[in-house]
Order: structure tokens, then sequence, then C-alpha cells
């Protein structure tokens, strides 16, 4: 009696399952929606080709078209924000290399004003990076706000560099800088997820 009964629950359930609905494909969905407006506008305007769907359905297996786009846009922004968080590790091996120099006994003056120079242009490279990023973005993207934190932090950056003297009182401006370093990346590896 109790295998007749096992057999009869599995078989409910199974049937059950089998009756639930399963989630029809974007792409099956979004031409479906184009051939439906394609016949509803066809049947308001009387030009012969009453009835009748124009447009083909999408059985590439692609997104509609701004969709795509949006797809693409997101994917080279990915690469981008990927070569600021790059600019930023130098910015850290830069800073680093300033640290080593004002933290000697007797700095080289030289020595320091090139390693600034090199920082400077390193920060001004991930300027120029983060601008063409937020070219890239669109509407709605929720990277927008995290590039602008990046901006408002790159600006702080830029000065703060720019206001090293290369002497040991830097090293309270360096420790900033690599604080702000290490957030910026956090930051940007946000941006790459959003």
């Amino acid at each position: 009696m109790r295998y007749t009964q096992l057999i009869l629950s599995l078989f409910l359930l199974f049937t059950f399952v089998i009756a639930l609905p399963t989630p029809a494909p974007i792409d099956a969905v979004a031409a479906q929606a184009a051939a439906d407006k394609n016949k509803k506008n066809a049947n308001k305007g009387n030009n012969g080709n009453k009835g009748k769907t124009t447009a083909k359905a999408n059985t590439n297996g692609k997104k509609p078209a701004a969709d795509g786009d949006k797809c693409a846009a997101a994917k080279k922004l990915a690469n981008g924000i990927e070569k600021n968080i790059a600019a930023q590790r130098q910015e850290q091996s830069d800073v680093a290399k300033i640290k080593s120099i004002v933290s000697k006994d007797k700095v080289d003056k030289n020595e320091f004003d090139q390693a600034k120079q090199k920082f400077l242009g390193t920060i001004n490279n991930g300027i120029k990076i983060r601008q063409e990023n937020q070219q890239i973005t669109f509407q709605g993207n929720a990277a927008t706000a995290g590039l602008k934190k990046v901006a408002d932090a790159q600006g702080k950056e830029l000065k703060q560099a720019k206001d090293l003297k290369g002497n040991k009182d830097d090293l309270t401006t360096i420790a900033q800088l690599e604080k702000e370093f290490a957030g910026g990346i956090e930051q940007n590896q946000k941006n790459k997820q959003d």
C-alpha cells in the first residue's frame, strides 16, 4: 500500500512540475513584441499590407540593436575601467618610489624631480582614461556616479602630487595618497561590476 502511495505522489509531483510555466527567452519575447507592433501598425494604416507582418523574427540569437549597443558600450567601459585600475596601480608604484626617495637622510633633488614628473604623468594618464570612460557611459548606467567619484578623487590627488616638495614633510601627503589610490582601485572595481 505504501509503495502505491509513493508512486502516485511522485507522479502527481512530476505532473505539477511539468505544468509550471517556464520563462520565454528574451529574444523570442522581443521578436514577438516587434511582430505584434508591426501587425498593429499595419492594421492602423490601410497601405495594402493589412494583416501581414513585415518584421522578421530575430532568429540569430542576438539582442535588439539598442541592447546590443549598450552591451558593446558596457564591454568597452569595463576594458577602460581595467586600464584605469592599471594606471592606479602604476600611481601606487610611482608614489612608493617617491616615498623611498624622500625617506632618505639626504634627498637627491634631481631624482625626486624625475620621479615627481613621472608620477604626475601617470596621474594625468589616469585622468585621461577616466574621461574616455565617462564618454562611453550611457544614460542609466550605474557606473556613471562611480566615475564621478573617481574624477573628484583624481583632481584632489593631482593637487596633492603637485604640492610635493621633496622632503620628509611629504610623508603625510604620501600616506594620504596611498590610501586614496587604494580607495580609487576599490571604487573602479565597483564601477566595473556596475
